[in-house]
C-alpha cells in the first residue's frame, strides 16, 4: 500500500457528493454487508471485510472493500467511497486512493466479470474506550448524478486489554502446571531407571 496525502483530483464534485452520501447513509444506519445492486438484470456487488477480531487500543486494522462486476458491462470512472468514522485514524490508503474528511475514495474502472479489492489501513487510538463499536460504511457510485448502486458496512469492536491480560495469566498458569507435571514425571522415570539398574547390578 502507498501512503496518500489528503487532496483533490479529477473526481472533484463527484468525490464530495459520494462522501456526503456515504456519511449520511452511515449515520442513518441504512447499510448492511455484503450488498449488491441489480441494474437491468446485471449485478455490481460490494463487500467490506477485514475486522475479524477485536483490536486493542493502539492496534491497526486493514479494511478490504471488494467490488465484483457480475456482468453489468464495463465500469468506467465509478467511485468507491468508504466512510471511516472517529475515533479511527486513517494511516494508509492503497490502490491510488485518497482520503478527505474521514472518507477514503477510489476511482473504479472494472471490466465486465472483473473483480478488484481496495484497502485502507486504520489505527485504533490509545484512548479508545473498550467495548466501543465503530461502523465503517462503503458505497459504490457508477453515475455522477445517481445514487449508490451498492453499499456495505463492517463493525469494529474495540477490545479490552484487561480481559486479554487475564486470559494470558490463565494460559501462563496452566502452562506452569503442565511444566511442573512433566518435571515430576521425568524425576519418577529417572528414579525408576536407577532402581532398575541397581537391581540388575546385584
Amino acid at each position: 500500500m502507498t501512503r496518500v496525502a489528503c487532496g483533490t483530483d479529477r473526481r472533484g464534485a463527484f468525490g464530495r457528493r459520494a462522501a456526503g452520501v456515504v456519511a449520511g447513509l452511515a449515520l442513518a444506519g441504512l447499510c448492511a454487508a455484503p450488498a449488491s445492486a441489480d441494474d437491468g438484470g446485471d449485478a455490481v456487488g460490494l463487500s467490506l471485510s477485514g475486522v475479524d477480531r477485536s483490536p486493542l487500543p493502539g492496534e491497526e486494522v486493514v479494511y478490504r472493500a471488494t467490488v465484483v462486476n457480475g456482468g453489468a458491462g464495463e465500469v468506467e470512472e465509478g467511485l468507491l467511497a468508504q466512510h471511516v468514522p472517529e475515533p479511527l485514524d486513517v494511516r494508509e490508503v492503497g490502490q491510488g486512493g485518497i482520503v478527505e474528511e474521514g472518507v477514503a475514495n477510489w476511482r473504479v474502472d472494472l471490466p465486465e466479470d472483473g473483480e478488484a479489492a481496495y484497502t485502507v489501513r486504520v489505527r485504533v487510538p490509545e484512548d479508545a474506550e473498550p467495548g466501543e463499536r465503530v461502523v465503517s460504511t462503503a458505497c459504490l457510485l457508477l453515475d455522477r448524478d445517481g445514487d449508490p448502486v451498492a453499499c456495505a458496512s463492517d463493525t469494529l469492536l474495540v477490545g479490552d486489554r484487561t480481559v486479554l491480560s487475564k486470559m494470558g495469566e490463565m494460559v501462563d498458569r496452566d502452562g506452569l502446571v503442565r511444566a511442573v507435571g512433566v518435571g515430576v514425571l521425568m524425576v519418577l522415570v529417572w528414579l525408576m531407571w536407577r532402581q532398575w539398574g541397581a537391581s540388575r547390578g546385584t
